[in-house]
């Protein structure tokens, strides 16, 4: 059986992440499934060597990209098709689609009308959706009435570079953010939150990794590297006092899980998937409120007992969390929706 996989965003920080965390998962567990990657030529050296690569590249949220990822299932002969960013084509072939969250359907984000149409089609029209995590399930159950049996929870999982043995015993003195700045992403309460911690630790920073974040970029103690690859990003979390993620809502948060994997202490919002992914591994606080985040970020700082056994939760609790448990389940899956 030939399954396609939507491998567009496979250079991307998010999903990107996803893909090339599945695609790895699937290539570890082998089968007789043959998988066909769809991506641009670009992407050639981030497909394994075991699956076939098709080159593809249509533009993100237009129209056009339905009509041209139809025309490559087409010429690929899939049995089915898998779309991990709710962006389904027009054809009969018999499609999975992943949907990571709904913050599209709330958020005044770019996109967001074709959001609201694309993950209301793929909803409709798969014949399996994929989700992160049970939180996001309730969701779309809540929203688009779908059947529960219908959605499946395939968690992400934490690259290898991530993983520690045991949490680091002398961090250095900075607090670590993660991601990109959109409005969900709380960033700017963060950083006023840091203002009241600098205010009595003047010897600690803050690290905005991942966007330019050129708005903080003149703030005292703010440090704004940009994107940053794997390797530096796994000694930026596993030598921070914490990874702080305020985010007002989230589908996952894998930087939560990464930093946790690292062995660094995390303190996060109280999103509903943040809770559930984190468990008892992080200090979970109301993230509208600067002085809630800054009384745990200080708490952090003064008491390394505390740092270290948020840590220590952390690196058990990521264990559970693999990219080959993510590609068995998402076979079972695939093999699933063969059988209509």
């Amino acid at each position: 059986m030939r399954i396609g996989i939507d491998a567009r965003k496979i250079a991307d920080y998010g999903i990107g992440t996803y893909i090339r965390g599945l695609l790895g998962g699937l290539a570890k567990i082998g089968g007789e499934e043959r998988y066909v990657v769809l991506a641009p030529a670009s992407a050639r050296e981030l497909v394994p060597s075991p699956f076939e690569h098709v080159v593809v590249d249509a533009p993100h949220y237009s129209f056009r990209e339905l009509f041209i990822m139809s025309r490559a299932i087409e010429r690929a002969r899939l049995n089915l098709f898998h779309a991990p960013h709710y962006v389904i084509p027009f054809t009969h072939c018999p499609i999975v689609v992943t949907i990571h969250d709904l913050i599209h359907l709330r958020q005044k984000l770019q996109n967001r009308l074709y959001a609201r149409v694309m993950i209301g089609r793929a909803a409709r029209k798969s014949v399996r959706i994929l989700t992160v995590s049970e939180s996001v399930k309730r969701q779309i159950i809540r929203h688009f009435h779908c059947d529960e049996e219908k959605i499946v929870v395939t968690a992400n999982g934490v690259d290898e570079i991530f993983r520690a043995s045991e949490p680091s015993r002398s961090p250095a003195h900075y607090f670590l953010y993660v991601g990109n700045d959109k409005p969900h992403k709380n960033v700017g309460r963060l950083v006023e939150a840091f203002e009241s911690v600098r205010a009595e630790r003047r010897d600690v920073s803050l690290v905005l990794a991942g966007a330019r974040f050129r708005r903080f970029g003149t703030r005292e103690g703010v440090l704004t590297p940009g994107f940053v690859g794997a390797q530096e990003l796994s000694s930026l979390y596993r030598n921070a006092f914490a990874l702080v993620m305020p985010s007002l809502e989230e589908g996952f948060g894998l930087p939560a899980l990464e930093a946790m994997s690292s062995g660094a202490a995390v303190i996060t919002s109280n999103a509903e998937a943040l809770v559930e992914i984190t468990a008892d591994a992080a200090l979970h606080v109301d993230a509208m409120s600067t002085t809630a985040l800054a009384e745990a970020m200080l708490r952090v700082c003064r008491d390394d007992a505390l740092r270290v056994g948020l840590a220590s939760r952390g690196i058990a609790r990521a264990r559970d969390f693999t990219w080959r448990a993510c590609a068995e389940e998402t076979r079972r899956v695939y093999r699933e929706a063969l059988s209509f």
